[in-house]
């Protein structure tokens, strides 16, 4: 009668704890420490690919790109964005993740273009990069963390209205 109940209570901790270590992964990452970055990740249990895996899966590509294996973190970032509409992200949430591995891809490729399955996933999409979850962009950012821009000073206060009321 409970066994539903343990069941879904043991996927919420798995989906939790995987999202956890792919946090600590990509903070790794970021600092490059490569084997640290793996150590975290090896932490996350199995979960299945539209609960969690994909997040694993992406992160997982992401060492071995770092980790100048170039062909299977390539491969493994096609076969990631190839599966996401199997889960439940919304749309944005997937043209955000498949515009950052298409990215990725590019800095990873000989040429600086990304391999044609990448591209063929991402051609003529659009999304609203406010509707994209903030966690996305925290673990996975468009943009190297050394490239991020500095926010641009505010706009001068507008000048004093005078009334010419003579």
């Amino acid at each position: 009668m409970f066994s539903g109940r343990k069941t879904a209570d043991k996927l919420r901790e798995e989906i939790r704890s995987a999202d956890s270590a792919v946090g600590e992964t990509m903070s790794a990452l970021a600092a490059d420490k490569i084997e640290a970055a793996r150590r975290a990740l090896s932490h996350a249990p199995k979960t299945h690919f539209a609960d969690m895996g994909w997040k694993v899966g992406l992160a997982g590509a992401m060492i071995e790109l770092k980790a100048g294996k170039r062909k299977q973190g390539l491969q493994k970032l096609i076969t990631v964005c190839s599966r996401l509409d199997d889960t439940s992200l919304s749309r944005d949430d997937k043209n955000y993740l498949r515009l950052y591995a298409l990215y990725r891809g590019s800095e990873a490729s000989k040429d600086g273009r990304a391999p044609v399955e990448l591209r063929e996933l991402v051609e003529d999409f659009r999304f609203d990069h406010t509707l994209v979850t903030p966690l996305l962009r925290k673990d996975f950012p468009l943009k190297t963390l050394d490239d991020a821009e500095v926010a641009p000073p505010p706009p001068p206060p507008p000048p004093p209205v005078h009334s010419n009321s003579h």
